[in-house]
Formats: C-alpha cells, structure tokens, sequence
C-alpha cells in the first residue's frame, strides 16, 4: 500500500529492503528510508541514471545502469516477499560480481521448494515480480496489491497442510510378474491420502521416478518440496501378503513409525486404510467423519477384479498406443469380474480418452466410447472425483459445455483436493475461456502437486506461451524435456514460443523434432507451412497445404491449423472458410481461440466474435 502511495506521487524508492520496512506498534507496515528515492520524471533522462541500491535487492535493469521505473520496487518487493516467506534470498552469491551475475543471469529457486506450504497463488506473485524483464512482472502496485488480497480468503488454514510423498513400494515377491502389484499399492495408498484435504500429497507420475537406492531422503524431499516420507516394500506369493512400511520426517531425518502388515488378498483394502489413518494419526491431521467414511470405502470387494485394475492402470499410465489398447483390455476383464467397479470403469473412459491424443483414435471415435463408460462409473459411485475429472474433459473437449465442465471439475476437487489431474483440465478450460491469470494459479497447483509430470510442465508453458510469457514458456517447455527426452509434445510447445519471439529458425528445428513421430506428421506439416507463410515464404506455404494428403484430412484438428496459414498470409476469407469447417467437425482445436496469438490479426473481424460465441467461449463463469 506503502509503494503504490508513492508511486502514485511518481516516487520510485530505488532501495526496497527489509531494513527499509518497519512495523509500527499497532502492526502497519511502513516503507521506510526514501534517501535514493527520485522522481520518475527526473529518471526520464539518461544523465540521471546512477546504479544506486542494495545489490541483493537490486533489479536486472538497476545492476546495468539502465532506465528504471516502478518495476524496479516490484522487483525489490519481490525479492523481500521471497525472503519472508523462505527465510533466504532468491539470489546469492560468495562476492558481489557472483550476487550480480546470479540476478541478471539465473533462475531463482521455486519458494515451494524452501517452503512447501506456500500457496501457489502467493508462489506465483513472487515469481511475476522477479521476471528478468521488467514488462513482463506485475503492472503496478494496485495490481500487487489485488492479487494478495485475493489470497487471504482461498487458504486460511495454509499453514497446517502436511506435505508427503509415497515413494514406490519395492517389490520383493519371488514372482517377478508383480511388479503392476507394488506399483498398484502405491497408487492407492496416494489415492486414499489425496481425499484429506489438510495434506498435499505429491502425485504418482511424480514420486515414480525416485529409487531409493540413489538419493537420500532430505534430497528426494527438497526435489518434490515434501516434509514427510513414507517408503515401503511388498511381498506377494500366491494370495499371501507381506507389506512393511516407514514414515520419515525427511526434515529432520527421523522415523516416525514403522509396521509390518501380513495377511491376504482380502485383506489387502483393510491394509490401505489402515496405513493412510496411522499417517493422518503421526501427522496430527484432524479426520473430519466424512473423511473417514471416505477411507473406509471400497470401490469393488473383488480381490480378482481390483488386481486386473491394478495391471490396467500399470499399462495407462505408459501413455502410448499400445499400452494403452492392453489397459483397455484389463479394464475390461475386471468390469467383467465385478459389473459393479466404478473405478475400473472410470478406467475404460480415461483409457479411451487417451487414445485419442497418443493412440490411432479421433477424438470423435473416442468420445462415445469414453461417455458411455464415464456415465457408467457415475451411476455406480457418483462420489468418485476420477470420474468427474473426466466427464469434466469430455464436456470441455467434445462438448464444448464449458459451464458443465467447470462444475465437474470443480466437484473433482471437492471430493479429491490433491488430484493433480482435475488441476490440470480445471487450468485449462480456465485458458480456454478467458481466466488467464487464474489459469495460471491453477496449473501452480498440479504442478505442485505432481511438479515431475512432463504433461503437466509443458501444459503450465502453453498457459504461459497463451498469456503471451514466452520466456518462460520456452524454460518450461526444456524442464519438461529435461525429465523425459522422449517427450516429443514439448517440442510444440518450445516452436511456438520461439516463433512468437521471431526466433523462426529455432521454430522451424523445434517443429521438426515434434513431427518426427508418424503420428504427428501431418500436424507438423500444417505448422511448417504456418511458419512459412509467418515469414513471408507464401508460395513454399500454400505448396505444403495444397501436397497434404487426403487421409490427412480425417482429423479435424488441421482444419484450425490451415486457417492459421490464411491468417499469417492475410488471406481472412480463407481463413474463416477453413475455421468454419473445423467448427462443422466440432475440433476440440478451436478451444484455444479467445487466446491463441496467431489469431490476433483476424481477431477485430465481426465474423470472429460470430465464432466465439458458436464455439460458447463467451461467457462469464
């Protein structure tokens, strides 16, 4: 309040600090210390500039004695804002030329990481006041102000969240074919925790990296910004278990129990809510009754069914094609052994889902398939946040019912706060209809939730490459391919973010890694040819579109991106002929068009908000 009082005199301060912030008796927060303050008008003049300041504190553009302005006291801010919440400095350094080059040069540490219950609204308003480019933080003092307060009603029990990660149960059976068994344990035992709503607990596709035999404990900890750990092993042979189990607090490297479970299949469902109410009992977290009942509910008593489960969740999540046909083949045996398993069949719809986008089916072959399965595990369990999570897709990609989508969503998260999934559509239908800046808080939270997913890294980059940050957007689109080199999708993100910068030869390398998979030729295609006609290149352009073949035409999906290519060529007419259709086929496509920059030249044409409208993306949620 202090800074946008003087800012609004045009006072820039220039020296933003701790030391410069009092607390007066009656708890106001004064600024203090306006020695190296001057007006904005007196900095117009390059003679006036002078690299004045606390270099700790100092902005990028401070430190190389350029022109600063009130973006400079947002930095400064900043900086203050990370060491209250983290107890350190964002950047550090032995001498003052290393302090200087870890400002203008690296990327500060994530606060989540140094303080894992800080909310991921609050993480990403520090994150805006330390971008590199003073443009690209937040506007002003008011908007700083705003977004704070925003806060203070969404997390008032911040503070007592536990954070823990379950690592993957080894598995120590004499059978080497139960390795879907350890990995289908620790799965459950994440999907019972992840129903409380006083614990974060880190997603599967997460903790599924980490052997324990290669980092220490207060590592893995740090990495997946967690307090607590549990480990454990399993023994299957025949029906007969043994299931050990270990709860660590990596902060302070101690155990805070350990049990051994020995007993059979049957009682394998009794195991898993007893080992998620011993872990709320050590951590102090106050079970509500519905939570309770919630732990204590099975979706099928059919030991057979529930392993045939397990193997087809084993197989969905390799997120290829044929891995994805045997989940569906699994998730259908054990419908067949228990008609009545909500779960498996919220399986069946999410397995179809997914063919759609890694296997050989259009989203318009997928969709009855995966409606009349959803539909299904939600007129046997209409409590399972897995199946609203996806109608929620459905309703968002096919559909195209945002209103409907959103609800289901957000019921997703009532019934499972820590589904790093339902964050993840939720942030995206929040892009698609015009909610940028919440987007952006939501997919902090899956990533948070789940911050080694690949998936989820270079989705939180579309989001920034929609909300026009392309720098960060390229840094998450290389975090993503940094954990999986073989994620190929990261690629399209990493062209787009460089064309929108002008960066067109790195656009053009980019596309080509993402179309080097058979499956994303033609969409490859299509972006080449966007970028080409980008560039001015409009016969090479319109040559590629008029040499794609007919079979390539099956997926609506290129309708949109040969209508990008009129657009790029100034060609409007082409351009809305060639949206028309993709809307005719109901592309899930067109989701993006309220954001997309390379609809901006055609975005004042009255046919353009005919279009919207069709598509239902105006509108107030």
């Amino acid at each position: 309040e202090g800074m946008r009082a003087a800012h609004s005199k045009g006072i820039i301060h220039r020296d933003i600090k701790p030391e410069n912030i009092i607390v007066t008796g009656n708890g106001v927060a004064k600024i203090a210390d306006f020695g190296l303050a001057a007006l904005a008008d007196r900095l117009q003049s390059p003679e006036n500039e002078h690299i004045v300041g606390t270099t700790a504190y100092m902005s990028p553009e401070q430190l190389r004695g350029e022109h600063v302005d009130h973006h400079t006291d947002i930095w400064s801010l900043g900086v203050t804002l990370y060491e209250m919440v983290t107890g350190r400095r964002p950047f550090v350094g032995e001498y003052e030329q290393a302090l200087t080059y870890s400002i203008l040069q690296e990327k500060h540490p994530a606060p989540s990481g140094l303080r894992p219950d800080i909310p991921p609204a609050l993480e990403n308003i520090i994150d805006r006041c330390l971008e590199k480019t003073p443009l690209l933080r937040l506007p002003d003092a008011s908007a700083l102000v705003e977004e704070l307060r925003r806060i203070e009603p969404e997390h008032p029990q911040t503070k007592a969240l536990k954070s823990i990660a379950v690592l993957p149960f080894t598995d120590i059976s004499p059978d080497k074919d139960n390795e879907y068994f350890s990995e289908g344990l620790t799965e459950e035992i994440i999907a019972n925790l992840s129903k409380l709503k006083m614990m974060r607990v880190v997603s599967r596709t997460s903790v599924i990296h980490y052997d324990r035999a290669e980092k220490a404990m207060k590592q893995i900890a740090a990495d997946l910004a967690v307090q607590y750990i549990l480990e454990g092993s399993v023994r299957k042979h025949g029906t007969a278990l043994r299931i050990t189990t270990q709860l660590v607090d990596a902060s302070q490297d101690t155990s805070l129990w350990s049990e051994t479970y020995r007993g059979t299949m049957e009682d394998i469902f009794d195991i898993q809510e007893t080992v998620a109410g011993k872990i709320a009992d050590a951590l102090k977290v106050h079970l509500t009754p519905g939570e309770k009942q919630t732990l204590k509910r099975h979706s099928t008593e059919n030991t057979e069914a529930y392993q045939l489960y397990l193997k087809g969740r084993f197989f969905w999540n390799k997120r290829n094609s044929d891995a994805l046909e045997t989940a569906i083949r699994y998730f259908e045996e054990a419908i067949n052994k228990d008609p009545r398993y909500a779960l498996a069949w919220a399986g069946l719809s999410d397995a179809y889902n997914m063919l759609s986008e890694y296997g050989h089916l259009t989203r318009q072959e997928a969709y009855p398939k995966s409606k009349e399965a959803v539909e299904k595990a939600l007129s046997l369990d209409d409590q399972l946040a897995e199946a609203h999570a996806s109608l929620g897709s459905l309703k968002m990609l096919d559909e195209w019912d945002w209103s409907e989508a959103r609800k289901e969503y957000r019921c997703a998260l009532e019934l499972k706060p820590n589904y790093a999934t339902a964050h993840h559509w939720y942030a995206e239908l929040l892009l698609y209809t015009g909610y940028v800046e919440d987007a952006l808080n939501e997919i902090a939270r899956a990533v948070l939730l789940d911050p080694l997913s690949p998936a989820i890294l270079k989705d939180k980059g579309l989001i920034l490459y929609y909300a026009r940050q392309y720098n960060a957007a390229i840094e998450e689109g290389k975090k993503a391919l940094e954990l999986d080199p073989g994620f190929v999708t990261a690629h399209r993100l990493l062209s787009l973010a460089y064309q929108a910068k002008g960066m067109f030869k790195e656009a053009i390398e980019e596309n080509q890694l993402w179309g080097r998979p058979k499956e994303n030729q033609p969409e490859a295609n299509v972006g080449l040819a966007q970028l080409l006609a980008a560039t001015g290149k409009k016969a090479e352009a319109l040559a590629l579109v008029e040499q794609l073949p007919p079979d390539h035409f099956r997926n609506p999906k290129l309708f949109r991106g040969i209508a990008l290519v009129y657009v790029a060529l100034g060609e409007a007419d082409l351009a809305f002929s060639w949206l028309e259709k993709a809307y005719e086929r109901r592309s899930d496509s067109l989701s993006t068009l309220r954001v997309d920059p390379k609809i901006d030249p055609i975005r004042s044409d009255p046919r353009f908000e005919v279009l919207v409208k069709k598509v239902g993306l105006k509108l107030n949620l």
